[in-house]
């Protein structure tokens, strides 16, 4: 297991509310005719008024519930893997972060061509899943607005593989699933929304946003790796050195004359 540290867990945490933030105007393109579709899958009388919004917010808590599922599954490979690798894995595993968030921000200006290439994988799994979310057609039922917001968040998309990435480099599954629930908590209400107000937020899409976004995600890069050469720097951080000190008891002994 990798020996987290809380700032090391605080810059992942950090980086997955940017990746959400950044990601909210990117899924007003990609989720936005999704949520605008699955609210017209809910009979008229159920969608009226206030209870929209439960709806919709029962879509985005299934949605969330696989993100943090997943993240934690990536964590704890992400551990067993960056445990093999040699030298301080949490310096890997930052170094790893930062080539994440640079793929990211190249992604976020429309040059992501690693990402997207991720996302075509993606989409041989979803086209198995889409008879599923079929049978759960009408939604009539906050059960079938869980388990229809679940598939949903096994939807290929490059931003949501760049968390999962992050939640592996954190090392263990409560970090990966925590990353998971943060990127997905901010991604509710702007998701919920963009049924409504698609045509007002399409403009922030190619205005400058998306470069603010890339530009702020660059920098977290650079802190990524600023981190992951400090860290390399003291190497005794490193759990592999705890295990191979002698013991205390020893030590004393060979003080002794």
């Amino acid at each position: 297991m990798i020996p987290e540290t809380h700032d090391s867990l605080a810059a992942l945490l950090v980086s997955a509310a940017l990746v959400a933030s950044a990601g909210s105007i990117h899924c007003i393109g990609m989720c936005g005719g999704i949520s605008s579709a699955l609210t017209f899958s809910i009979p008229e009388a159920r969608r009226q008024g206030k209870s929209l919004w439960g709806w919709q917010c029962l879509f985005g808590a299934g949605r969330v519930t696989t993100y943090v599922i997943l993240g934690a599954l990536a964590g704890l490979l992400g551990g067993a893997l960056l445990d093999r690798l040699p030298g301080p894995s949490m310096a890997v595993g930052l170094t790893l972060s930062g080539v994440l968030m640079l793929l990211l921000s190249g992604y976020l200006l429309g040059r992501g061509n690693l990402l997207k290439r991720l996302e075509g994988l993606g989409k041989k799994l979803w086209r198995r899943l889409q008879p599923l979310t079929r049978r759960l057609l009408p939604v009539d039922h906050p059960g079938k607005a869980l388990l229809l917001g679940g598939l949903w968040g096994l939807l290929p998309c490059g931003l949501i593989y760049t968390a999962l990435a992050l939640a592996a480099t954190a090392g263990s599954a409560l970090s990966g699933a925590l990353i998971m629930l943060v990127f997905g908590v901010i991604t509710i209400i702007p998701v919920a929304t963009t049924g409504v107000i698609a045509s007002q937020l399409q403009r922030f899409r190619q205005g400058i946003w998306p470069r603010v976004a890339a530009s702020a995600t660059f920098l977290l890069a650079l802190v990524f790796f600023w981190q992951a050469w400090a860290m390399s720097q003291h190497p005794m951080h490193h759990h592999g050195d705890a295990q191979n000190a002698p013991p205390a008891h020893h030590l004393h002994q060979t003080q002794q004359p």
